[in-house]
């Protein structure tokens, strides 16, 4: 599994991506963050990546999403 995510490239991978998803490829954000962090995390963390997602798909950039991830948990960690 890649720790670099970005937006598809065309319409043809965007279906392809879909597919898979919709037949049990892959593993949902929150189950992803939970392996990262090492325990659950709740609706509002898992809000704040798909925002993170969706602004790196709007400027079409990629960027680590595992680094991200580990990141934002450790500010809120700091900042409870």
């Amino acid at each position: 599994m890649s720790r670099f995510v970005r937006p598809p490239e065309d319409d043809d991978e965007k279906r392809r991506v879909e597919h898979a998803i919709a037949t049990g490829a892959g593993i949902s954000i929150a189950q992803f963050a939970e392996r990262i962090v090492g325990e659950p995390v709740d609706e509002e963390f898992i809000e704040v990546i798909k925002s993170r997602l969706e602004r790196a798909g709007t400027v079409g950039e990629s960027f680590d999403i595992e680094s991200e991830i580990e990141i934002l948990w450790k500010w809120r960690k700091e900042m409870a």
